[in-house]
């Protein structure tokens, strides 16, 4: 089927893999965790986080010089495991550091839990099923949080996969997640403009693991993608057109993407090598 082009500048993507974790730097860690398989961050993973933030703000405005960043708003999306909600806020707060008017501008901030995100619940990472209680967890800590947390936006998948976890399954987890993300996104532009409202340019902000950034690189490339990669990589996608006009495909039914996009950087990482 054709394809439906979509205007400049319609959705912005990045996506982020949660910085440094405690158990892996700590072996003894994991012997008194109260929640074992939901390490924090260590205070090196936060500053990750916070240079990413950093280098978020640098690549915003290098790409935009038509004046669209100055009516950009921001929603940061977070796997519910505690690793990527710190990573998150730390690089919310990473970016408006950067910025001159910070009062206003994290007004244009928000951020929510999207258990789409979560890790890939695999045999080989864990011996039985999370609960579901870490993304009501999540949720409340983070509304605690200094971002603004956004209570309108609903999540693609409100529980966490069942367990085990296959690599296809997660593979198709995160393309309905991304898919079902970028339809809203679109959708609420073309909302707006057809209702002549203000329609400020949208940057959504993916925290997730190493597992599901391989798998959001598959989705905005076709090209199989890296699960190793490092500590607060990031990634950049722009949304070009709609596949086809058909209705998305049932959540974690396929592994082909309902969008295509054109990405770069890819999966970077530099900007925490010297820290």
């Amino acid at each position: 089927m054709t394809s439906i082009p979509l205007p400049a500048h319609t959705l912005t993507c990045y996506f982020v893999r949660h910085g440094e974790r405690v158990d892996h730097v700590d072996d003894e860690w994991v012997q008194t965790a109260r929640t074992p398989y939901d390490p924090p961050l260590t205070p090196h993973g936060h500053k990750q986080a916070q240079h990413t933030g950093a280098l978020i703000h640098a690549l915003e405005h290098h790409g935009n010089k038509d004046g669209t960043l100055a009516d950009t708003e921001y929603l940061v999306l977070t796997s519910p495991f505690q690793r990527c909600a710190q990573t998150a806020e730390a690089l919310a707060e990473g970016f408006l550091r950067q910025q001159k008017k910070r009062d206003t501008d994290k007004e244009r901030w928000r951020v929510a839990v999207e258990p789409g995100l979560s890790e890939v619940i695999s045999e080989g990472y864990f011996t039985e099923q999370v609960p579901d209680a870490i993304i009501s967890t999540c949720t409340e800590r983070m509304r605690r949080g200094s971002v603004t947390y956004d209570d309108e936006y609903a999540a693609a998948r409100d529980v966490l996969p069942r367990y085990p976890e296959d690599f296809q399954q997660m593979m198709a987890r995160f393309v309905s997640t991304l898919d079902c993300v970028a339809s809203k996104m679109v959708g609420l532009r073309m909302q707006r403009r057809a209702q002549g409202l203000r329609d400020p340019r949208l940057v959504v902000v993916m925290v997730t693991h190493g597992a599901g950034v391989g798998a959001l690189l598959w989705a905005t490339t076709m090209k199989p993608g890296s699960n190793n990669v490092d500590y607060c990589a990031v990634t950049r996608a722009e949304v070009l057109a709609r596949r086809t006009s058909r209705p998305l495909a049932r959540f974690g039914s396929s592994r082909i993407p309902a969008f295509s996009w054109t990405v770069g950087p890819y999966a970077y990482s530099g900007h925490t090598a010297n820290l």
